[in-house]
């Protein structure tokens, strides 16, 4: 289990990301994990947490299906108050009305900014 300072990052995230992903996609999943520096017991250290979104939606009577996954990490650099954020996204559409049509799409993104 990660340390309580990281916990109180690692919680707050989940929360707010648990909002999101109500609103954004109704029968979604997230969750949120420390990946690195979970000893870490307060400022001056960098730690790194992981984001997991998933959703599917099944709809064989409109002969259709889609389904949206997604990593991100975040990287803190507390020494530098910087957060570096890189994310994986795989979003797959399937309609099978008078044929067969499927699209599989793969991003990657990476961003970073300094926290305030």
């Amino acid at each position: 289990l990660p340390s309580a300072y990281i916990e109180e990052f690692r919680s707050s995230l989940d929360v707010e990301l648990s909002k999101y992903v109500g609103k954004a996609y109704p029968k979604g999943v997230c969750a949120v994990y420390c990946t690195s520096g979970k000893d870490v017991e307060g400022p001056g250290a960098d730690f790194g947490l992981a984001v997991v979104i998933s959703c599917a939606r099944r709809s064989p009577q409109n002969f259709c299906n889609g389904s949206w996954r997604s990593i991100w990490t975040l990287e803190f650099s507390d020494e530098l108050q910087f957060v570096e954020i890189k994310g994986k996204i795989q979003v797959g559409a399937h309609y099978f009305e008078e044929g067969n049509v499927q699209l599989d799409a793969n991003i990657d993104c990476k961003d970073s900014t300094i926290l305030q």
